[in-house]
C-alpha cells in the first residue's frame, strides 16, 4: 500500500488506540473504586456500631415497672383503684386545715391538699418532711386561701404503714402560690338595717309609753 493509503488509515488507528486505552483505564479503576466504597462502608458500619451504647439497646424481654412519673390530680386519685398503689405521683393543691404531727414517722408532718378544681372537694394525706413546712404561709379555711404546693410521691391507695388510709408519701415538695390572707373591711352600709329597724322599735316604744300615759 501507497504513502496515500497510510494517510487514510492513520486516523482509524489513532481512534482504535484511544479507545482500547480508555477501555483498559476504566478495567483498571472500576476495581479500586470498588474496593473504596467497600471499604467506605466497612469502615461506616464499624463507627457506627462503636457509636451505638449496649446499654441504650431495647431489651424486648424487659418488663415494665412503675417507676416513671404520674402528673396526675387529687380529684383522680381519689377515684383511683388499685392500678395506682404504689406508683409514684404528682399533684398540686392547696393545703387546708392545720399540720399534724407524724407520731409514727419521727421528724414528719401531715397535711392535707385540696384540689383545685372548681366546685370540687376532694383532698388527700400527704407525709412531708419537717423541712417542707416553711413552705406554708397560710392553711386553706374561712376568709383565708391556703399555701398551693406541688408534691411528688409515692401514693397508696391503702397505707399499710398508717391504717389503710388513702395518701402519699412525698419525697419533694415545690411552692407553687404562697397563701391569701383576706381581711374584712369594715362597711357601715351593712349595719344601716339593723340601725333603722331599732330606731323603729324605739319610736315605737316611746309611741307606745305615750299613750298609754295619755289614757290615764
Amino acid at each position: 500500500m501507497g504513502p496515500a493509503g497510510n494517510t487514510k488509515l492513520r486516523p482509524a488507528w489513532a481512534v482504535l488506540r484511544f479507545a482500547c486505552a480508555a477501555v483498559l483505564l476504566c478495567g483498571l479503576l472500576a476495581p479500586a473504586k470498588m474496593a473504596w466504597a467497600d471499604e467506605g462502608a466497612s469502615s461506616s458500619d464499624a463507627s457506627s456500631q462503636q457509636e451505638v451504647d449496649p446499654s441504650n439497646r431495647i431489651n424486648p424481654r424487659q418488663t415494665p415497672d412503675n417507676s416513671f412519673l404520674y402528673d396526675t390530680s387529687i380529684d383522680e386519685l381519689v377515684q383511683a383503684d388499685s392500678s395506682y398503689q404504689g406508683n409514684y405521683v404528682q399533684v398540686v393543691g392547696e393545703v387546708v386545715g392545720d399540720s399534724l404531727v407524724a407520731e409514727e414517722d419521727p421528724g414528719c408532718h401531715w397535711i392535707t391538699l385540696e384540689s383545685l378544681e372548681t366546685g370540687s372537694s376532694s383532698s388527700i394525706s400527704v407525709l412531708i418532711d419537717d423541712k417542707y413546712l416553711g413552705y406554708i404561709d397560710a392553711y386553706g379555711r374561712y376568709n383565708q386561701v391556703g399555701t398551693k404546693l406541688q408534691v411528688r410521691g409515692t401514693f397508696y391507695l391503702t397505707c399499710p404503714s398508717h391504717e389503710g388510709i388513702m395518701d402519699i408519701h412525698a419525697e419533694s415538695v415545690q411552692l407553687v402560690e404562697n397563701g391569701i390572707k383576706e381581711h374584712e373591711q369594715f362597711d357601715i352600709a351593712t349595719f344601716i338595717p339593723g340601725i333603722v329597724l331599732v330606731a323603729f322599735g324605739i319610736a315605737l316604744t316611746f309611741l307606745y309609753n305615750y299613750l298609754h300615759e295619755k289614757e290615764r
